[in-house]
Order: C-alpha cells, then sequence, then structure tokens
C-alpha cells in the first residue's frame, strides 16, 4: 500500500461547523487534490500547516483581529484614553457619557476596518479627548465618514466645504489633493497571493529610440525576406 505524503494545502471550504482543506500530495498534481477535515489534518500532525493557512485566508478577507484577552482589551480602550481600571472594573452603566463614546469608538476600531462611518463622535467628549480623536482620525488611513454639528471639529479635518443651499452647491476652502506633495510611484517587481507565493510582475514597455525602432524595422523585413511569418505587432523581435 502506497502511503501518501502531504505536500502543501491549496485552499479550504466551510462545511456546516468546521472547514475542510484542499491538500496537494508529495509526487501529485493539483488534479489529484482530495479534501479532509481540520480534526484529521490535526491527527496527522498538521495542525501547523492548517493554522498558516487560516492566518493567510484571515489576512485576505481583512480579518486579522486582536486576540481577545484582558491585556489586549486594555491596550486598546487606553489608546482611547479610558484607563484600564474602568476597562476591566466598571459596568457601561456606571460609566459617564464620554467614558462610554470612547468605549463605542473602540468597539468599532476593534477589527481594524478600513472604513468608519461615525455620527456624532464628538458627543460629550472633553476638549483633550476631542483633539486626541482629530488626531487619529488624520492619521487613519482608510476612510471616514462623520455626521457632526461640531463646526470647529469638522473644520479641522475637512479644509475643503460643501454648502448646499436654494438648489445651488457652492465649494469653499482647498481640496486637500491639491495640496503641493511630491509623490513619487515605484515599480512592483512582484506581489504574493493569499497563499504566500510570490508572484512576479512585468514591468512597463521600455520605450525604444528612433535608432532602436529603425533596426527593428530592418529586422522584420529582412525575416519577411527570408519568408518568415512575422506579426503586425512592433513588439515582436
Amino acid at each position: 500500500m502506497l502511503k501518501l505524503k502531504v505536500d502543501k494545502l491549496l485552499g479550504r471550504r466551510k462545511l456546516k461547523k468546521d472547514y475542510e482543506y484542499e491538500v496537494q500530495w508529495q509526487g501529485k498534481g493539483p488534479e489529484a487534490a482530495t479534501w479532509l477535515t481540520r480534526d484529521d489534518l490535526v491527527d496527522m500532525g498538521l495542525e501547523k500547516l492548517v493554522t498558516e493557512l487560516d492566518l493567510k485566508e484571515a489576512a485576505r478577507q481583512g480579518l486579522m483581529l486582536r486576540p481577545l484577552t484582558k491585556a489586549s482589551i486594555e491596550k486598546h480602550l487606553g489608546a482611547l484614553g479610558l484607563e484600564a481600571e474602568f476597562a476591566t472594573h466598571a459596568h457601561m452603566r456606571g460609566l459617564s457619557g464620554g467614558q462610554k463614546v470612547k468605549v463605542v469608538l473602540a468597539a468599532c476600531t476593534w477589527n481594524q476596518p478600513h472604513i468608519l462611518v461615525m455620527d456624532e463622535p464628538t458627543n460629550y467628549l472633553d476638549r483633550d479627548s476631542l483633539g486626541a480623536l482629530a488626531g487619529a482620525i488624520r492619521e487613519f488611513g482608510g476612510g471616514v465618514v462623520i455626521i457632526s454639528h461640531h463646526n470647529e471639529f469638522t473644520s479641522a479635518l475637512c479644509p475643503e466645504k460643501w454648502t448646499v443651499a436654494n438648489g445651488k452647491v457652492e465649494v469653499t476652502g482647498a481640496p486637500q489633493v491639491l495640496t503641493k506633495e511630491k509623490v513619487e510611484f515605484k515599480v512592483q517587481e512582484e506581489v504574493i497571493d493569499a497563499f504566500g507565493n510570490t508572484i512576479k510582475v512585468k514591468g512597463p514597455k521600455k520605450e525604444l529610440s528612433r535608432k532602436e525602432k529603425k533596426q527593428r524595422q530592418k529586422e522584420r523585413a529582412a525575416r519577411r525576406a527570408r519568408g518568415e511569418e512575422v506579426s503586425d505587432s512592433g513588439d515582436e523581435l
């Protein structure tokens, strides 16, 4: 009886209560892959491979969550100005209005979202907390939608204002996209897919000089004269 050895895990799919994993065997191609449950793979001593694939899938789906531990929760709430004493030993009903707002902000940022939508986030916050919130929003790399009546707060974050009244839109202030800032683009040579595979990226085509273009035309004409098949594409040598 031939004993198969696992080469790698290709992917996974959802069952009712668990996952199945697509297994590629050593010496066999992807067409011979089979599906095994998590428990089966763990029993085979492949828990490390399963965990690695789970982490890659979580990263691909944007679900890289913080560990749900006391230390992690206290650290996250502390970054929003809520001391560990209140974070761990107090009930929500015993918190002030400003402290409850901080808990809500901590909850909506716990999963590290790409977009934040906040309705009146400045309610009950003192001046120091408002400044900290404004600074955090400026540094946030994703998109932010804010509904607020706090003119000073929104003006500090949004230099461009659109005023809609009487069927017209009046735009005031300078949009951030027009601020003078040097931006450099670097050609990406490779990318890593969801399974950790490195994929080479084709760079932009090099612009030929006039001399090189003439040489290319001569080579194509010589090939036609020899009876070779030459396409109409100028990229072919």
